[in-house]
């Protein structure tokens, strides 16, 4: 799933089940977080919090609170490898409580396939968690990890988002200068052309025609080779040096702002780039 799709479809699951989901500010997000983790705790889940403009919220963010007053929802990060060792599924279980369950060769087949079985398992892990989660009060979606969070006569959306912990600052962003800055800000629109302009040779995809660099940031890797597909950074401040100069940190890299500071003392990368910041939030 493209990152543009993740960013969107996160409130449009309850609003197509008819639930209307309200905006976040700091008061709701604390509650949030005050009800949910010590359960995700008591699982063994050290779930990350700092995530996208809901997580500016959190007494830990590495940036401080900043100026925004809400948010659309809130994400949650769970790293996949513990997941996997607190909710260990019975795969012949998961498969037949399934809403679609696999026939016997199908799941054979399945088994024998390791990339498969590991996929499988994965998404048993994760209706096992949901499971646990809606057994203990809070409805949670299976597929989608969507929390259906209720209190004070409003329901909110909760994203449990399932992402190696390495890539969780990658996530983090910045909101002290640009308090309206959203995340698909930096990675709809500035993080691809970045990285584009950082690759050392481009190509068309053939199915969008869309003109790409040999170099992608993924949202759970960092900057990946499409050739190679071999991860080149995963650190944030080695990523801020690659997309924006050698003077660049992960600070600046998390906020608008400091991507066009970085930006505007490379006259050749500006000039690249300057049509971006037009009419951005700020």
């Amino acid at each position: 799933m493209r990152i543009k799709e993740i960013i969107s479809e996160a409130g449009r699951r309850l609003a197509a089940a008819g639930v209307e989901v309200s905006r976040v500010n700091r008061e709701d997000f604390l509650h949030i977080k005050g009800k949910l983790n010590p359960l995700l705790q008591k699982a063994g889940i050290k779930a990350g919090w700092t995530s996208g403009g809901a997580g500016s919220f959190d007494p830990e963010h590495e940036y401080g609170g900043g100026g925004r007053e809400d948010s659309g929802d809130v994400d949650i990060m769970i790293d996949p490898q513990e997941l996997l060792y607190r909710f260990a599924p019975d795969l012949e279980e998961y498969n037949r409580r399934s809403n679609k369950p696999l026939g016997a060769k199908a799941f054979a087949n399945m088994m024998a396939d390791e990339g498969k079985k590991q996929a499988f398992t994965l998404k048993g892990a994760k209706w096992m968690l949901a499971q646990y989660l809606s057994d203990n009060g809070f409805e949670t979606d299976p597929g989608t990890l969507t929390v259906n969070f209720s209190g004070s006569g409003k329901n909110y959306s909760v994203d449990l988002i399932v992402r190696p912990r390495a890539a969780w600052p990658l996530h983090t962003h910045d909101f002290t200068r640009d308090p309206g800055m959203r995340g698909g800000d930096l990675w709809v629109n500035i993080y691809p052309t970045l990285v584009k302009i950082a690759s050392r040779t481009t190509f068309t995809d053939p199915k969008t025609g869309e003109e790409k660099g040999n170099l992608q940031f993924s949202p759970d890797r960092g900057i990946v080779d499409r050739d190679t597909d071999e991860v080149v950074a995963i650190n944030k401040d080695d990523i801020a040096k690659i997309l924006l100069g050698p003077s660049a940190s992960a600070r600046d890299l998390a906020s608008m702002s400091g991507i066009r500071d970085q930006l505007k003392k490379d006259p050749a990368k500006w000039a690249k780039t300057k049509q971006l910041f037009q009419g951005a939030a700020q």
